[in-house]
């Protein structure tokens, strides 16, 4: 027995199975790499979970950190520090056309959370919009606007769902259509809606791009019906795409952007940027207190990030890997039958596996896993999201063309090895 089982049949009895978890026990990082406790290395292509942004075990992130613990970790909620301020400073100005207040926090759910909180408070209003296949947390109220809507007990009321525009998938509404019924929703309902909150690239729902003219035309029905918009940049911000923040490619100021994941660098920090251009700067009637709240950990990690991305340039080597790892996926597509619509912005790629248009969800979530599964055991640690239909990747920004080009290959074996096995053909799916 490899000591991958051997561990797992030891430990797992102990985990909540929220889950079904990976047959592999990871022991160390390096890099874009991982190694499991057998000493399997695996090119990760989503930096853990879309977080590690510099790569596992950064040995500058690693120094700063041991400088961090030497200093002040936490303050009591209602006092401020001095490296709060200063990481304060920094999102003001990365946020550019915002003008924007912060407040920094722990997850990305807790931050959409504290956002609709308060607008309904604002608005004193209690309705939301949402895409239908749109994700924002798992919390009862984030999940409740999710595409897991279905699954909250109780449900969640005054929550209003549209559809995502679409320009590579015929079964999706156009960009005219979307904004109609955005329209009629409001036009019917605006007395009770507080905000609108999207994923201005909707990651798990299935790797969507609503063009730039969908969210322009959201953000003139919302200054029309008083309602505020709000974007959740937990994975597209703080430099994924190629800019600070994805609404600044989109000429669409929001009215709160949330930000997660990639802004503590591998530790939970996430952050609110609420638009001080639209939002009251009187100090709200509604308080919040999170134990974790503008802690000076957190300050520290933001400014350490923000520094160091535009000290290596980052925005701009992100966007230049982001077309290379595109070009790669394009290329697959052009030479294997099992791959469709590689698509991306930066370090924000995905591509969908061919199968039948008879494929239920379950039955492609089904074959998404046996894919990432037959990627894992050849060294390629992948997930799969739109039901198993879609493989997303969202490395880190210290990824190397070599890195990439591993994936090319391994990825092209891969799809040339299973095309052989089934002589696949014009009509028929791989998995």
């Amino acid at each position: 027995m490899n000591n991958n089982k051997l561990i797992l049949e030891q430990y797992k009895k102990y985990m909540m199975p929220v889950l079904d978890f990976r047959d592999v026990v990871l022991q160390k990082g390096a890099g874009s790499y991982v190694w499991d406790v057998e000493g399997n290395e695996y090119l990760d292509l989503n930096s853990g979970q879309f977080c590690s942004v510099f790569g596992h075990s950064d040995p500058g992130l690693s120094s700063h950190l041991n400088s961090i613990s030497a200093r002040l970790q936490d303050t009591d909620t209602a006092t401020l520090s001095v490296p709060v301020l200063q990481a304060a400073k920094l999102m003001h100005e990365i946020s550019g056309d915002m003008d924007g207040r912060i407040l920094f926090l722990s997850t990305g759910a807790e931050a959409n959370e504290c956002c609709l909180k308060y607008a309904k408070h604002l608005k004193e209003k209690s309705g939301v919009i949402a895409f239908d296949q749109g994700y924002h947390g798992l919390t009862h109220g984030t999940a409740g606007y999710s595409m897991s809507r279905d699954r909250i007990r109780p449900v969640l009321p005054h929550s209003y769902t549209v559809k995502i525009p679409c320009i590579y998938h015929s079964d999706q509404p156009s960009v005219e259509e979307c904004l109609e019924e955005f329209s009629t929703l409001l036009e019917n309902n605006h007395e009770d809606i507080a905000a609108a909150i999207f994923e201005p690239i909707v990651s798990g729902g299935g790797f969507y791009f609503p063009p730039k003219a969908y969210f322009q035309g959201v953000r003139e029905l919302c200054d029309r019906y008083g309602v505020f918009l709000i974007f959740d940049e937990c994975q597209t911000g703080m430099g994924r795409t190629g800019s600070w923040f994805y609404f600044q490619q989109l000429d669409c100021v929001p009215d709160f952007v949330v930000c997660a994941k990639a802004i503590g660098l591998g530790y939970p920090v996430s952050c609110i940027i609420a638009n001080g251009n639209t939002v009251s700067q009187d100090r709200f009637i509604m308080q919040h207190f999170s134990s974790h709240q503008n802690e000076p950990f957190s300050g520290e990690l933001v400014s350490y990030g923000i520094q160091r991305i535009i000290d290596d340039n980052l925005l701009s080597s992100n966007e230049t890997l982001g077309t290379y790892l595109l070009d790669c996926l394009h290329r697959l597509c052009a030479m294997h039958k099992s791959v469709m619509n590689p698509r991306g912005r930066g370090l924000m790629c995905a591509f969908d596996l061919c199968f039948s248009e008879l494929t239920t969800d379950t039955e492609a979530k089904v074959k998404g896993e046996e894919f990432c599964n037959s990627a894992l055991n050849s060294g390629l640690l992948l997930q799969h999201c739109n039901n198993g239909r879609t493989i997303r990747l969202l490395p880190n920004y210290m990824i190397t063309k070599e890195d990439v080009d591993r994936l090319y290959d391994t990825l092209n074996n891969l799809f040339t090895k299973e095309e052989a096995a089934t002589n696949l053909g014009d009509n028929h799916e791989l998995y």
